[in-house]
């Protein structure tokens, strides 16, 4: 069997890790993981970072931050969404108020003013 190193970011060291692989002899290298972590053969040592490390870590804490933007921004558009529905909720239901007042006023107006027509009618007779 020949020994194979891969590089990999270690999720709980957050640092790269070098891990020796075996595979069988004369096989074409294949994406499947031929040892586990928790396989006893695999040795793993910690590797100095390289150039192309710190680009791939540069792109995923970008990632990160432009996911973090996006929802964030998703979170204020829907707060503005809400705040602006209750808004024009609120005026319509003032609106709905100030006509339902203005309505009332004009009856009322108009049965004062059928009263005394009445009132009048009663005199005259």
């Amino acid at each position: 069997a020949r020994a194979m190193s891969v590089t990999h970011l270690s999720p709980t060291l957050r640092a790269p890790v070098v891990a020796q692989l075996t595979r069988p002899n004369g096989k074409r290298a294949t994406r499947r993981v031929l040892c586990r972590a928790a396989d006893t053969q695999a040795t793993t040592t910690t590797a100095p970072e390289t150039k192309e490390m710190r680009e791939s870590r540069e792109i995923l804490d970008s990632f990160f931050v432009g996911k973090s933007l996006a929802e964030t921004l998703l979170e204020r558009a829907g707060s503005v969404f809400t705040d602006a529905l209750s808004e024009v909720s609120r005026f319509d239901a003032d609106n709905r108020e100030q006509i339902r007042a203005f309505q009332d006023e004009v009856l009322s107006k108009a049965r004062e003013e059928s009263q005394r027509g009445k009132r009048k009618d009663d005199g005259m007779r």
